[in-house]
């Protein structure tokens, strides 16, 4: 099993869309993260958690494949990876609200994504 980093932290990309997932590990890794992904999949998101052990994961709701954000969601948080919702279907995301430090709507800006992480990896979490 994987060891967490003490720093930083590493962050699981799960999203379908390559534009949007690369902007996304561009932000993260220019803010100091280490970057798993992306992973368009639920098969491929899963199988880089076990690889390299994420500490908080950004999902999309709606992921290729048939298993969706939220199983992928409840699956990385039974390993202990903290989660943020990044969707634009909000109420997909509140009904799996209960495995995720925040919930993010797309589009999301630079600050608003970087300032999600470091909260939610600092354990000032909003919906717990």
């Amino acid at each position: 099993m994987q060891t967490r980093q003490t720093w930083g932290g590493r962050v699981l990309v799960c999203e379908d869309n390559p534009l949007i997932a690369e902007g996304w590990s561009a932000m993260l890794r220019e803010a100091g993260y280490d970057v798993a992904g992306p992973n368009a999949s639920a098969e491929t998101a899963l199988e880089e958690a076990q690889r390299h052990l994420p500490d908080l994961a950004l999902v999309d709701i709606c992921l290729s494949g048939a298993v969706d954000g939220v199983s992928v969601a409840a699956e990385l948080a039974s390993l202990g990876v903290l989660i943020i919702f990044v969707t634009a279907d909000y109420q997909r995301a509140a009904e799996g609200r209960e495995y995720a430090a925040d919930i993010l709507i797309k589009p999301v800006r630079h600050c608003a994504l970087i300032g999600a992480v470091a909260a939610a990896l600092s354990g000032a979490d909003r919906w717990h």
